[in-house]
This record gives C-alpha cells, structure tokens and sequence, in this order.
C-alpha cells in the first residue's frame, strides 16, 4: 500500500514466528471464520457475536483508514511457517505519550506463544518507533491466558477498570496493565 510509507515503521514487522501486517481485503473471510468463534470473542469487548463477512469487510476497511491516520495500527498476525492469518493485534495511541494494546489469537492457534510474540513486537515499536513513554493493556480478571501475556511482556497489574462495550453493550470489568518505556540509563 502506498499510503504506508509515511508510517513510522516499515511494516510489516518480523518476528521469531510471526509476520505482523496491515490487513488486506483478502483477508475479510478468515477473520470472519476465526473472529467469529464464540470462543474468541466473548474474551473480547469489541468483536461483536456473531460477526460475518460483511463485519469482517467492513472492519478491514477501517482499519486501513485508522492506520493511515497513524491513530491506530491493526495488524494481521501471520504465522511465519505456514502463512496463515492466525489473529490480530492493535496499538491505539491514546495521546499522552500512551498507546494501548489489543489482540485475539483464533482457537485453532492458542497456546502457541503467537499473542506474546506480536505483543512483544508492538510493544517494542510502540518505545521505538512511536517514542511513546507507556504501553497499557486490558483483560477481563478471569482471562488468564490474556492477562499470562501481559505479564509475559512485562507489563505489571496497575488497577481494576471498566469499560462499555459497544459490541455486547454491557460493562466489563477489566484488569488494566501496563510497562513504561526503560529510561537510556537502564537500556544502555
């Protein structure tokens, strides 16, 4: 795409297993297969369920606007060995210097490390590539698999929240975490 050269990154970004790419439209099946799963999103508060192609379509359209406005990066998680699109993650910058994570990994992919490595990798472009001074997170409390990522990464348990979903129109009680940038001193 033409309009991801004035990114502040070159996409996609490689990682052990993973490449992390702008959605394509090619990809509006897939997300509506995977997405779709109960399973996937009730873990979520924004896929709505049940979620189909046309969701999927529409979805991806905007997030390609988001990401030419450097507002929000949404990335298609692709497995390196296969080529398979196995979920997605975000960065929404949320002003202040802070950018917030998001992601979902497909059932038939979980427990293969795929949402550790990706949020290590955006969280590694947030400080670097973004400058940005912290990187939040959120997960409902009894999300272990989610909240064992976040840790992973580095982040630390900062305070119980709570946040409206559109897509289920409920409250969610959430667990907020967050890792801030190391200073030069401690990075060098």
């Amino acid at each position: 795409m033409a309009r991801n050269s004035q990114l502040p990154y070159r996409p996609p970004l490689r990682s052990e297993n993973l490449v992390l790419r702008p959605l394509e439209p090619t990809d509006a099946n897939v997300v509506a297969e995977l997405a779709g799963d109960w399973e996937v999103a009730r873990w979520t508060s924004d896929i709505p369920h049940p979620y189909d192609a046309t969701m999927a379509r529409d979805f991806i359209a905007w997030s390609q606007d988001e990401l030419a406005s450097r507002r929000r990066f949404i990335l298609a998680m692709v497995a390196r060995a296969s080529g398979e699109l196995v979920g997605i993650i975000s960065l929404t910058c949320n002003g202040a210097e802070e950018g917030e994570i998001g992601y979902w990994v497909g059932r038939p992919y979980q427990g293969r490390g795929f949402a550790r490595e990706a949020a290590g990798a955006v969280i590694a472009m947030a400080f670097d590539a973004l400058a940005l001074r912290r990187v939040v997170a959120a997960c409902r409390p009894d999300n272990e698999p989610s909240w064992r990522v976040m840790e992973g990464c580095g982040m630390a348990y900062r305070e119980a929240t709570q946040r409206w979903s559109m897509a289920r129109r409920v409250t969610f009680e959430l667990s907020l975490y967050a890792i801030d940038r190391p200073d030069e001193e401690e990075a060098g």
